[in-house]
């Protein structure tokens, strides 16, 4: 008997063919896979190939910068400091070493800081003895790094400039001298003249006695008008302030008064008076500063009517005091107003023009301002100046 058997052959062929045919499609999608891989290797390649391109050349150029910053802070002539977070000397550059004498690096910047010293809190510059001796005054600056968080100080030398600064003030004061020469021998010999004329009266034999002290009181009267204009002249020429000192203002203010409630008492005019005035004192050149105010003060006399008034009043805040002086004068046109300042420039015959000029230079030569305030009535100028309250010394 014959036997029947199922044939494996065709079904096992299909299997392997649908299994060979599946590994084949795999294979290309791997294959595809790769090469898609392959080519964002080469572009990505390409990318960081330029980037360290650009890198690079950005370090090139950081390395040329650096060199030639480090070659331009050793040719500064100032002197530069670096301190970092813990307030310490990290570097300096050689002018810093020439300018101190000394290499501070690794050093606390507070103990460096403490070699100068300064004439006045307000004042921007600072005093520095180097050590063979000699003064010399600087200007110290200082900026924050916001990286790491020290700073770099910057430190000048200004002595010369200053200097400097002075002599051209003083050439100014010079050629304006210059300038106004004519009109002051003018102003001069007016009442040189006068005087004279007076005083050649009093050779009379025949004079009473009467008509002599007449004649003596004008020439006398004459004799110091001619002291001011050259008090004025003098004091502009040589500057408006010679040694800054701390100023009591209840001694400056009973001076003033002193010199002035005589004047304002023969013209008839009142004086309004501070009571009590504050406990502050002014840094300043206590003779320049009470000429100022003398002046203003003798400025409101001259164009006050008669019975008139003249005010003097305080206010400050914080920091400044303000000193006004008002009168009730004519008051100041527009166009003198813009000019009122200037050296030489008045609207007055026998007037110089340098009473307000001295009074807004030592002003400004003392931390302060002076300006002509808008004003209802008269005339009304400010004198502003910072103060600090007086300090109580005990015997």
């Amino acid at each position: 008997m014959r036997s029947h058997d199922t044939p494996a052959g065709p079904p096992q062929t299909a299997g392997l063919e649908h299994a060979f045919d599946r590994f084949t499609q795999v294979s290309g999608q791997l294959i595809d896979a790769y090469l898609a891989l392959q080519q964002q290797v080469s572009h990505l390649s390409e990318q960081l190939a330029l980037a360290n391109e650009q890198l690079s050349r950005r370090v090139a150029e950081n390395t040329a910068l650096l060199g030639r910053l480090s070659l331009l802070l050793n040719m500064l002539p100032a002197g530069v400091i670096e301190i970092d977070a813990s307030e310490q000397v990290i570097r300096q550059n050689p002018a810093a070493t020439q300018l101190l004498d000394d290499d501070l690096t690794g050093q606390p910047w507070q103990v460096c800081a403490a070699r100068f010293s300064s004439h006045h809190p307000d004042d921007e510059h600072t005093t520095y003895r180097q050590p063979g001796g000699e003064l010399r005054q600087v200007l110290i600056q200082r900026q924050a790094l916001p990286d790491n968080g020290g700073a770099i100080i910057l430190v000048q030398d200004v002595s010369r400039a200053l200097e400097m600064q002075q002599q051209l003030a003083q050439q100014e004061r010079f050629v304006s001298m210059g300038r106004m020469a004519a009109s002051l021998a003018h102003q001069l010999r007016t009442p040189l003249a006068t005087a004279m004329l007076y005083t050649s009266h009093l050779n009379r034999p025949t004079l009473d006695e009467a008509d002599r002290l007449k004649f003596a009181g004008k020439a006398l009267t004459r004799l110091r008008a001619l002291e001011g204009l050259v008090g004025d002249m003098l004091g502009f020429v040589r500057g408006h302030v010679q040694a800054r000192e701390w100023v009591a203002l209840p001694r400056l203010l009973a001076d003033a008064e002193q010199i002035f409630a005589p004047q304002a008492q023969a013209r008839d005019i009142a004086l309004d008076w501070p009571g009590e005035p504050p406990q502050l004192e002014l840094y300043s050149d206590s003779k320049a500063l009470l000429g100022a105010i003398v002046n203003l003060l003798e400025n409101a006399l001259v164009f006050s009517p008669p019975n008139g008034r003249i005010r003097l009043s305080l206010m400050r805040n914080d920091t400044v005091l303000q000193l006004s002086v008002q009168d009730d004068g004519p008051g100041v046109a527009a166009d003198v107003a813009q000019r009122i300042f200037d050296p030489f420039f008045t609207t007055r015959a026998d007037g110089t023009g340098l009473g307000l000029a001295i009074a807004r230079g030592v002003a400004e030569a003392s931390a302060g301002e002076l300006t002509l305030q808008p004003s209802l009535r008269g005339a009304c100028f400010r004198l502003q100046l910072p103060y600090r309250p007086m300090v109580h010394t005990t015997g």
